[in-house]
């Protein structure tokens, strides 16, 4: 009697055990690689979206050009086009869907799902470079994601001479 040559079925189902194992490891590597990906992919965002802020804020005087003392935008100053000022920016927030650039045009929605924040507080730092302490701002540009992650910049602004 001539014996069949091939596999048992005994080699079958260790063969596609081992398969399957081999996939599912690659599968999840390949799941995770996309999640770090997506995840760096918000902190970029969310961080150019800071850094932008924070640069349109530093761009303003350091002092109000009417003489205000008062933090937070001035009377007459009901959007951000009106600022003329850093601390006029204090309590300023963009909600989900409305994030813009310093012209008031919308960004992309892949921006929209973020909102943004400004805190300015008076501080005094020292500053080595600077030769000790200084007076000055405390500018605080905030990110946050729905899920409850925040990314933020700050930069101190030593008060004019």
């Amino acid at each position: 009697m001539k014996r069949c040559q091939g596999f048992s079925l005994a080699e079958v189902l260790i063969a596609s055990a081992i398969l399957s194992f081999v996939t599912l490891g690659i599968v999840q590597a390949v799941t995770a690689g996309q999640a770090r990906t997506l995840d760096a992919l918000k902190r970029a965002r969310a961080q150019a979206l800071a850094e932008v802020l924070l640069e349109e804020v530093l761009a303003k005087p350091y002092a109000d050009p009417e003489g205000a003392t008062a933090f937070g935008p001035d009377a007459g100053e009901t959007v951000r086009i009106d600022f003329d000022n850093i601390d006029d920016y204090h309590g300023y927030l963009e909600s989900a869907g409305a994030i813009a650039d310093h012209a008031d045009s919308l960004y992309p929605n892949d921006y929209q799902s973020l909102e943004r924040s400004v805190s300015v507080v008076a501080v005094t730092n020292s500053v080595a470079d600077l030769g000790g302490d200084h007076t000055g701002l405390q500018v605080t540009v905030s990110v946050n994601e729905p899920g409850g992650r925040v990314w933020s910049v700050e930069r101190f602004v030593p008060e004019p001479n």
